[in-house]
């Protein structure tokens, strides 16, 4: 049983092997075929491109030998445009004639200013529609001229460098002097000896270009092994302004100048384009000889997809064999996010190599293997070799994965989502961290520094979006969810805010029609402090309610107080003047009246004066002569009278007085002879007495008046009752 058992497992593991390294076999045949009969590396010539390319080598070769001739360097557009900067000289030199000044524009000051981006105005040129935005000046116009002119030369330098090695070149004057060359002989007669459409075919091509005198194009010939419409094509680039632009851009009117009263030829041998050819692979400079370096290989990625569907199916329908007892090994129990980000990954990478022709084409196995002294026959099979492990590897991880997903149809997708998706699994954790972050933001204390809850925000935001950006290609669609989510989330986040902007707004709205004691019973996240800062409205709206109430109150009580003790004094007067018209009336009584009469208006003259007194304290319009004073003489006259005078008989008074380094403290006490049932807080307002039905002869006025003066003075006087017990504590602090 058991040499049964472990014959299956050896056929099992035989059929995962041929199932992998079979498809990755089929690949390394197919793929090298397929794309070595899909390419093309033979030139045409007939590409724009490289016609471009040899008529920007003349503009080279030209300044090279302009440079040559001044001995200094020269900026191209000194070069190509002189006539622009003469007009520009000339005109300057007017205008300076005329202040008797001379500022001619050298090529090493537009150079200079060339490189300066506050030469170019954004605001100054014309659209390719010609809707003028602004106009340059004529300096602004040639140094932007220049910059441009800069930029354009160097491509054709660099492209011109490329080919100067491959290439054969020739440079003849008006008299057909030879005035420059790298050929080893002269290249005009061998072209001579050709035939009009064809070469050698030691040569691939060979080009000849003439500018007569004025820089017009007096002949442009192209000669190839192939009959071609090159010549056609090199005569439409060569008689072309490569700045034609210039003065729909800039507005500068000045010509290109052309190479004058020069002849060039060019000729590659067909020894040199292979050289090139092979030395340039995966190169944009195959674009220039018209080699289609883009291959087609669609049908290829289907077949690729084909293998992964068959590796894929064996995986899932394989472990049905029951006898071979395979697909339940701990390797096809991964996490499915892990699955599915190395699948992804390792897939994705080498369908996109399938697609790509040129992928894996350089073969730099064998090159490094060549380069350090491999045969190259081991460094062949080594690069195969290496190849195959490289599709073998792809189609494992295909069968791992599909081998994973399985588990979705052998244990149920319930278990399987409960059991290896790790995000079921840690979805009640981020569920609760998200929500606690979500509740820290809806409960931000803007009291508080937010520094910190932004810097947890953008650090969250960070590292979502730095897994998103390992994704690949895919984290475009992980981006897309991760912006739904995000918008869904913020939406809830504005919501809750509202519902908390309103219980707010409510809260308030209920204080402006007066409702007092009115209660936020739900919570208002990020607007909680404003809970404390309505309660302190409301606290302070109350106290104004209760104080104005007071207030009125008080008013009442002091014209009514007011009435009473100007009416009593004055009652009694008014009634006494009658008695006295009375002629019968005897000497003794009409004298005793008349006492009686002299105490009530001194009475109703003491309290006039006291309400002077008091309504000029209140008001702060008292003129005060502060100095130092007895202050026991003080207290004898004002504060002591009252308290001996309301004492209780044969008790005692208790004056305390303290001096320290801040204040003087003045404290006295006595036992009221009646009960004291009057509010402490309001026995010193005006006309306000201990008795209540106004029977004794006080004003009401005293305590007011006392206390009113101690605060001009800037000090402070308190009345405390405990029983019977009476107390004045005076305090005035020290300068």
């Amino acid at each position: 049983m058991d040499t049964k058992l472990k014959n299956s497992r050896k056929l099992a593991v035989v059929l995962v092997i041929l199932v992998i390294l079979l498809p990755s076999l089929a690949m390394m045949i197919i793929r090298p075929h397929y794309i070595k009969g899909q390419s093309s590396t033979d030139p045409n010539f007939t590409t724009s491109s490289f016609m471009g390319t040899l008529t920007h080598s003349n503009y080279v070769l030209y300044a090279e030998e302009k440079q040559r001739e001044n001995q200094a360097a020269m900026i191209p557009f000194d070069i190509f445009f002189p006539s622009a900067l003469n007009k520009q000289n000339t005109k300057e030199n007017e205008e300076d004639s005329k202040s008797g000044s001379k500022s001619n524009v050298s090529s090493q000051e537009i150079s200079d200013a060339a490189l300066d981006d506050e030469n170019f105005p954004s605001s100054k040129y014309k659209d390719s529609y010609g809707d003028e935005y602004g106009e340059y000046s004529s300096k602004e116009a040639i140094i932007a001229s220049a910059n441009t002119l800069s930029s354009k030369f160097s491509r054709w330098d660099d492209n011109f460098s490329t080919l100067r090695s491959y290439l054969q070149y020739e440079v003849r004057d008006e008299n057909g002097k030879v005035v420059d060359s790298n050929a080893t002989e002269e290249l005009a007669p061998l072209l001579s000896q050709t035939k009009p459409d064809s070469l050698d075919k030691k040569y691939a091509f060979g080009a000849v270009i003439k500018y007569d005198e004025s820089g017009n194009v007096s002949q442009a010939e192209f000669f190839s092994g192939k009959a071609s419409n090159a010549t056609q094509l090199l005569n439409e680039q060569v008689r072309q302004n490569p700045c034609s632009d210039f003065d729909s851009q800039y507005g500068m009117d000045a010509p290109f100048q052309k190479p004058q009263g020069r002849t060039y030829i060019y000729l590659m041998t067909a020894e040199n384009l292979a050289t090139f050819l092979e030395s340039s692979p995966g190169s944009g400079y195959l674009e220039y000889l018209g080699v289609d370096t883009y291959r087609s290989t669609d049908d290829l990625s289907i077949v690729f997809i084909t293998l992964l569907g068959m590796v894929a199916a064996a995986a899932l329908l394989l472990p049905f064999i029951k006898p071979l007892q395979i697909g339940n090994e701990k390797i096809f129990r991964a996490p499915f996010e892990f699955v599915f980000i190395v699948a992804s990954f390792i897939l994705g990478f080498s369908l996109s190599m399938s697609v790509d022709g040129g992928a894996m084409n350089n073969e730099p196995i064998y090159n490094v293997l060549h380069s350090i002294g491999v045969p190259k026959g081991l460094a062949s099979v080594l690069q195969y070799f290496w190849g195959f492990i490289g599709w073998a590897f792809i189609f494992a991880v295909c069968y791992w994965a599909a081998g994973c997903v399985r588990g979705i149809f052998v244990i149920g997708p319930k278990r399987y989502i409960q059991e290896r998706v790790i995000i079921y699994r840690v979805w009640p954790w981020a569920k609760s961290a998200v929500k606690n972050v979500y509740n820290s933001m809806l409960h931000v204390n803007l009291k508080d520094d937010t520094t910190k809850v932004l810097i947890k925000v953008v650090l969250i935001n960070f590292i979502i979006l730095g897994f998103i950006s390992l994704m690949w290609v895919w984290g475009i669609g992980a981006l897309i969810i991760y912006s739904i989510a995000l918008f869904f989330l913020l939406r809830k986040y504005c919501n809750d805010l509202q519902k908390q902007y309103h219980r707010l707004l409510d809260a308030t709205n209920q204080l402006a029609d007066g409702n007092l004691n009115g209660t936020i019973p739900e919570e208002l996240g990020v607007f909680e402090p404003f809970r404390e800062e309505i309660a302190k409205i409301q606290s302070g709206f109350k106290k104004a309610v209760d104080e104005e109430v007071k207030s009125q109150k008080m008013k009442t009580d002091l014209i009514t107080n007011v009435s009473h003790d100007l009416k009593t004094p004055l009652t009694a007067i008014i009634t006494y003047v009658d008695l006295l018209k009375d002629k019968n009336l005897p000497d003794e009584e009409r004298l005793h009246y008349i006492d009686v009469l002299e105490q009530k208006s001194t009475r109703l003259k003491l309290l006039i004066e006291d309400l002077f007194e008091i309504s000029k304290a209140t008001s702060r319009n008292v003129t005060l002569n502060i100095m130092d004073v007895d202050i026991v003489s003080l207290m004898q006259q004002n504060l002591l009278v009252n308290i001996t005078k309301y004492a209780m008989p044969r008790t005692r008074v208790y004056v305390d007085m303290e001096n320290d380094e801040k204040r003087v403290r003045i404290s006295m006490k006595n036992i009221s002879a009646t009960e004291l049932t009057f509010n402490p807080s309001e026995i010193t307002e005006r006309f306000v007495r201990g008795d209540a039905s106004r029977n004794t002869e006080g004003s009401g006025l005293g305590l007011a008046i006392a206390k009113s003066f101690v605060e001009l003075q800037g000090g402070t006087l308190q009345i405390m009752v405990d029983a019977d017990l009476f107390t004045v504590e005076i305090i005035f602090p020290k300068p």
